[in-house]
């Protein structure tokens, strides 16, 4: 409930005043000291350093004016957030408070009158114990429901939206928010994840790294989705004067998030255990390429670029490009459009050749050969390195005519490899119309199978997921719509691409085309096509491109790499 909870409007109470029911997010580090780590479990990973910020006194509250060092990535405090952000939740949160009944929570006081205390003192032990049994317990920051035993009466709680001081004023914001979240938001449709809580030794401050995830009941199904650092600072009876809490994204963008629509948890798919719910990238438990030359990834027939990078809406974590980096790979993707791919089709009726059947990739795919050619130019100037071309699909035969178009001198100077993903290499036979009026086939002519195998490697990876079952009845155009089943578009699509509707593979490119002569060759179990299920607008994490199968495949490419 940190401060940017739920909706617009009254949500946004939730969404910003809410967050005083239970900050969220985190802060920075003390410089100074030895830090006493709680990690337990995937969900508590720690998975990057805290940035630190120098601490100007001891024991006491936080300094606003003390420098910050950012070893990080640029995150969001109260001081750099816009007024209108400030504005909303604070109002907000007034206008609840006024309506359910207590105090103003921007500002007020809230002193308890004498609550009963357990212990006069709390130890450094129990503080962490107590802020970490808060996250992952009691869920307080959807909750609100902190231990107030190891908080100062007090206390000042600040985040990116909202200040001020008492703990008294925290509980009576959280006691009238609380039934608007809940119904807004249920317990079963939000989580926070603790990714890391460190304690320093000197001071006693405590920095918690985490996450929080909140699928909305509204129409729209917006996600509100945030990720912070909190910095904790006991007083001198080791009870928490100071709550400081910063976001991963600015305040604004926080609350903009209640507007665009989201998919929701029940159609999502993990990738890795946990994600739905906030649960970061795993570390790769295999290879990690040092010393890399830059993949260039060449998007398949009617994909855009946003396909490898935030692929159906979902987050950059999952993208390719994103499991590259984890991997020590950096990555461009060709800056293809869907709507580009219209210049095939208007390329192709001004061409005499490709009207009848016996195109060719320069013409009618000259534009994308173009922009390939200026992406691995621009990486190879960049780095000094020839670069890998990573072909998805029709990208896959694309990078082979880019390879044809300009000569073995390029290719020398330029490409280390070329690995493809379930690209389909082998025209269909004569008696089935030719998809790319005869580009496929002419290619197959004048580059025939691991061309330039003497100056670059070629690596062919196909997946062996779906065998293809005809339903009757059903109406192939309308499997790029509604699938009746993954089956059946797997039929259709192989009929169309091999001549064999009855064949394996991906569930759209049979395993019988996947593979070039003279490449290596990987197949993949399991392995399905692209980011969506086969005829459907549902995500997949078992395709060429998600976590699962990259280090499938990535481990040969490696290899290759070491012998150039």
């Amino acid at each position: 409930l940190t401060g940017s909870r739920c909706c617009c409007g009254v949500a946004a109470a939730i969404v910003v005043g809410g967050r005083h029911t239970g900050h969220r997010h985190a802060l920075s580090l003390g410089d100074a000291g030895s830090r006493r780590s709680l990690r337990q479990g995937r969900s508590r990973q720690d998975v990057g350093l805290l940035r630190r910020s120098a601490v100007a006194e001891e024991g006491g509250g936080r300094d606003a004016t003390a420098p910050v060092v950012d070893d990080g990535p640029r995150r969001s405090t109260f001081e750099d957030s816009p007024a209108w952000t400030k504005g909303i939740v604070g109002g907000l949160t007034t206008l609840v408070n006024g309506l359910f009944g207590g105090g103003g929570g921007d500002g007020a006081s809230g002193t308890a009158s004498a609550r009963a205390r357990v212990s006069a003192t709390v130890s450094p032990a129990q503080l962490l114990e107590g802020i970490r049994s808060d996250f992952e317990e009691r869920q307080y920051l959807w909750s609100g429901d902190l231990d107030p035993e190891i908080y100062d009466e007090g206390c000042t709680f600040t985040d990116p939206t909202l200040s001020f001081k008492g703990l008294g004023a925290f509980e009576r914001n959280i006691r009238n928010l609380r039934p608007i979240l809940d119904a807004l938001i249920p317990e079963e449709r939000r989580r926070c994840v603790l990714h890391k809580i460190e304690q320093d030794e000197a001071s006693g401050r405590v920095f918690a790294e985490w996450t929080m995830v909140g699928y909305l009941q509204l129409p729209w199904h917006p996600r509100l989705k945030l990720g912070g650092r909190t910095t904790y600072t006991p007083g001198a009876d080791g009870r928490i004067v100071d709550y400081f809490e910063t976001w991963d994204i600015n305040a604004g963008d926080a609350l903009l998030q209640l507007l665009a629509p989201a998919m929701s948890p029940e159609l999502s798919v993990e990738h890795w255990p946990g994600r739905i719910w906030g649960a970061r990238p795993p570390e790769p438990t295999g290879l990690r390429l040092q010393d890399a030359p830059t993949f260039v990834v060449l998007p398949g027939f009617g994909n855009d670029c946003i396909d490898y990078l935030a692929p159906l809406g979902q987050d950059a974590e999952v993208g390719l490009q994103a499991c590259l980096g984890r991997r020590g790979v950096t990555s461009v993707v060709s800056p293809v459009k869907r709507i580009d791919w219209l210049k095939v089709f208007l390329n192709g009726l001004m061409d005499e050749d490709f009207r009848a059947g016996n195109g060719t990739a320069p013409v009618a795919f000259g534009w994308y050969l173009d922009m390939a050619k200026e992406l691995v130019e621009n990486s190879v100037r960049s780095s000094g390195l020839r670069v890998v071309l990573l072909g998805h699909s029709a990208g896959g035969w694309l990078a082979r005519a880019l390879m044809s178009r300009e000569g073995r001198p390029w290719v020398e100077a330029n490409v280390a490899g070329l690995v493809t993903l379930g690209a389909p290499h082998l025209p269909p036979p004569e008696w089935i119309m030719d998809m790319t009026r005869g580009c496929l086939r002419n290619l197959n002519i004048e580059h025939p199978g691991a061309n330039f195998k003497d100056v670059a490697f070629y690596l062919t990876v196909a997946g062996d997921a779906i065998v293809g079952k005809k339903q009757e009845g059903n109406v192939p155009i309308l499997e790029l719509v509604q699938s009746a089943s993954q089956e059946s578009t797997a039929y259709n699509s192989y009929e169309v691409v091999c001549g064999d509707g009855e064949a394996t593979g991906d569930g759209i490119v049979p395993l019988v085309a996947a593979h070039l002569d003279g490449a290596e060759q990987l197949t993949l179990k399991g392995c399905l096509h692209s980011i969506n299920i086969a005829g459907t607008t549902r995500p997949t994490d078992r395709s060429y491109m998600c976590e699962f199968f990259v280090d499938e495949w990535l481990p040969s490419v490696a290899a290759r790499l070491r012998r150039v």
